[in-house]
């Protein structure tokens, strides 16, 4: 297949030339068909390194909550829902003006399920605490007591929402993404799912207990897109839900510190026994105390993975040197609010560090941790710029650093002998306005606009 005339971006700019696939990669030969593609510019397909695709789909697919501002206009917007079961996603205080309550909830007359936007706390009304055989007095679920609920809730329905998450990928030109999908459903059902996705997917297999890791013998890869390769583990919560885990209370809530989900002895076993299997740990880790274990344990354990790092002792940087990140730029935007409010004047930490640790030549990847805000890399660059990245800099962050951080040194870039995943675009993609108008993985065409 080759693309005649067509403007390829190379080292920043775009270069007019033709583009050869074959084979699932990029050649110096041309093959047929010939198409021409005068006029189109031509991008690597991007890479987000942490997001949810089933997570995605149940933003689209459940009822999304982004939007709404009061508590009148979500008891208004509720009461006209048709499902049987309400499960919902993306409230938070700072739009609603407070949070939801199970008995504000209790005035709808069926199940009622809400998670924040973050998806570390929600709120269940009555009758779906019965619905579900646990009851809470106060409706409140966190971290761990989420998985138990999400295992049993109605019409899970799996497969409709990867496929509704991954096609919200593609529109927006992502043709990989670092996943982790493995909550409240079987290893054996997600795998059904997913190895014949049609994106390229590096699935990091959850686990609430380090038996589970011992026991799991199916890394590897399933498909020639979909790479089994990595392990998720949580260390704490998020600043929203109050559950990151900080070295003092929080401001707005002076006897909390937040939550650790596992101690060093625990993280110690887990990346003892991911550098066994040869597989990437990969730990969510937000406040500073939980970073600081991470950043311990991962001093013994180099080319690991720490997500989100949004608060970051000065003196843990070092043993972090040998680490990866996956950051969101967009968070030091959506969060200032929250870095008012809830963070204490009295810590100290480097907040939302991510510029800084690019400068100083630490290995850092952009991603959106979508759903928890949008699956578009527009706006993940955008608010990349604000913070003082270059274009160039995005887009190498959004795209070569993503592949090198799965293992894939293939892969990223348009030259010769690399895996053919790219997109067209009939305006210039550097303008950040418009979506491509088609999407190919290994050389094959798997969204049009």
């Amino acid at each position: 297949m080759t693309f005649r005339n067509c403007l390829v971006y190379q080292n920043g700019e775009f270069v007019k030339m033709d583009l050869h696939v074959e084979n699932g990669i990029f050649v110096d030969e041309p093959s047929a068909p010939f198409i021409d593609a005068t006029g189109y510019y031509v991008m690597p397909g991007f890479v987000d390194t942490h997001a949810h695709i089933i997570g995605t789909g149940h933003k689209y697919g459940y009822l999304n909550l982004e939007n709404v501002r009061s508590l009148e206009e979500l008891l208004e917007t509720l009461r006209q829902s048709p499902e049987k079961t309400i499960i919902g996603r993306g409230w938070s205080e700072e739009s609603l003006g407070s949070k939801p309550t199970k008995q504000l909830l209790d005035q709808i007359d069926k199940p009622v399920f809400l998670i924040r936007r973050c998806g570390h706390v929600a709120i269940a009304n009555s009758a779906l605490m019965e619905l579900i055989g646990i009851w809470k007095e106060d409706g409140v679920f966190k971290e761990k007591e989420l998985e138990e609920v999400r295992k049993r809730l109605p019409s899970r329905e799996d497969e409709k929402f990867f496929a509704i998450g991954q096609k919200r990928f593609l529109m927006h030109g992502v043709t990989f993404v670092h996943s982790d999908d493995l909550h409240g459903l079987s290893w054996a059902n997600l795998k059904d799912i997913i190895k014949s996705s049609k994106m390229r997917l590096l699935e990091k297999v959850y686990f609430e207990s380090v038996s589970e890791l011992e026991s799991f013998n199916e890394f590897g890869q399933l498909s020639d897109r979909v790479y089994v390769k990595a392990v998720k583990v949580f260390a704490d919560g998020s600043v929203g839900a109050r559950t990151a885990w900080l070295s003092v209370p929080y401001a707005d809530d002076p006897e909390n510190c937040g939550m650790k989900l596992l101690d060093e002895e625990q993280l110690e076993r887990f990346a003892t026994l991911c550098d066994e299997k040869n597989v990437q740990l990969c730990v969510h880790a937000i406040g500073d105390e939980a970073v600081h274990m991470v950043a311990t344990v991962f001093s013994r354990h180099p080319n690991h993975r720490i997500i989100h790092a949004q608060l970051v002792k000065e003196r843990d940087l070092s043993m972090l040197k040998d680490s990866f990140f996956s950051i969101q730029p967009h968070f030091a935007i959506e969060d200032r609010g929250l870095m008012e409010s809830a963070l204490p004047k009295d810590l100290k930490a480097l907040r939302y560090p991510f510029l800084l640790l690019f400068e100083r030549g630490f290995k850092i990847a952009f991603s959106t941790d979508a759903p928890v805000s949008p699956e578009d890399p527009k706006y993940v660059i955008e608010a990349a710029l604000k913070l003082g990245f270059t274009k160039r800099q995005a887009i190498e962050l959004y795209t070569m650093a993503g592949a090198k951080m799965a293992g894939l040194k293939n892969l990223g870039e348009i030259r010769t002998n690399f895996l053919a995943d790219f997109c067209l675009y009939e305006r210039d993609p550097l303008l950040f306005d418009e979506d491509p108008v088609a999407v190919y993985v290994a050389g094959e065409l798997v969204h049009q606009k």
